[in-house]
C-alpha cells in the first residue's frame, strides 16, 4: 500500500470519528451543565418568559408564558392575543390529574403520568447537536448549536445566551423549517408550594368542565 493511500485512509477514519462524536467543545458542555443547574431547584422553580414566533406567510405572534415545575408536577399559563382578543390557556399536572383550561372549557384527565410539555426549556443541546460555537460578549456567553444529531429534529439550529455571572439562561432562539421562535427570560423564582400546582376551578366560573 503506497503512502498516499495510507494518508487517505487515515484521513477518512479521522473524519468518521469526528462525525460520530461531534464537535461540541467541552467548555460549551460545562456552560450548559451549569446553566441547567442554575435554572432548576428541588424546591421548585417558576420561569416568566416572552415567546415570539414567526411562521412563513404568517405575521409575528407574541406570547407571555409562565411555567412552574417541582419534581413531576408542573403548570404553565400562556397568554396571547388572537384576532384582537386576549386569550389565556392554563395547563398543569399535580401528580393525580392533568388539565387544560380556558375561560370556555376545562378538560381534566385522571392520571399519575405527566404528558409531554411543549413549554419545557431544553438544556441538553450539547448532546443533541454535533456542532457548537461559543463567544463571550460582555456579561454573557452566546452559544450557537447546529447540525442536529437526530435528522428529524424540528429545530435545525439553536442559539442561547447564558449569563456569565450566575449562568442563568437569558434567551433562546430556534430556527425551524419555515419558522423561528425566540424565548426571552424575564425572571426566575425559586421555591414553590404544592398548592401552586392545584387546579383552581373558581378561576373558570363559566367554563364547561369535562372529566376523562
Amino acid at each position: 500500500m503506497n503512502i498516499k493511500k495510507i494518508l487517505f485512509l487515515s484521513l477518512a477514519m479521522i473524519m468518521a470519528v469526528l462525525s460520530v462524536h461531534g464537535q461540541v467543545p467541552n467548555e460549551v458542555k460545562e456552560v450548559m451543565r451549569k446553566c441547567e443547574a442554575a435554572m432548576s431547584s428541588p424546591q421548585g422553580v417558576e420561569i416568566d418568559m416572552n415567546v415570539k414566533t414567526s411562521l412563513a406567510f404568517v405575521k409575528l405572534m407574541n406570547m407571555h408564558l409562565v411555567t412552574g415545575e417541582k419534581g413531576s408536577k408542573s403548570k404553565a399559563v400562556m397568554t396571547m392575543s388572537i384576532l384582537g382578543k386576549e386569550v389565556t390557556i392554563e395547563s398543569g399536572f399535580d401528580g393525580e390529574q392533568e388539565w387544560v383550561a380556558t375561560d370556555d372549557t376545562v378538560t381534566i384527565t385522571k392520571t399519575t403520568t405527566k404528558g409531554e410539555g411543549d413549554s419545557d426549556l431544553n438544556f441538553n443541546l450539547a448532546n443533541e447537536y454535533k456542532k457548537a460555537k461559543m463567544k463571550l460578549k460582555n456579561d454573557y456567553y452566546e452559544i450557537d448549536f447546529s447540525n442536529p444529531v437526530d435528522k428529524n429534529n424540528e429545530a435545525k439550529s439553536v442559539s442561547v445566551k447564558v449569563s456569565k455571572k450566575d449562568y442563568r439562561l437569558r434567551e433562546m432562539k430556534m430556527s425551524m423549517k419555515g419558522a423561528k421562535a425566540t424565548i426571552t427570560i424575564n425572571k426566575v423564582r425559586f421555591g414553590l408550594k404544592d398548592d401552586y400546582f392545584k387546579l383552581d376551578l373558581s378561576k373558570y366560573p363559566k367554563a364547561k368542565v369535562i372529566r376523562k
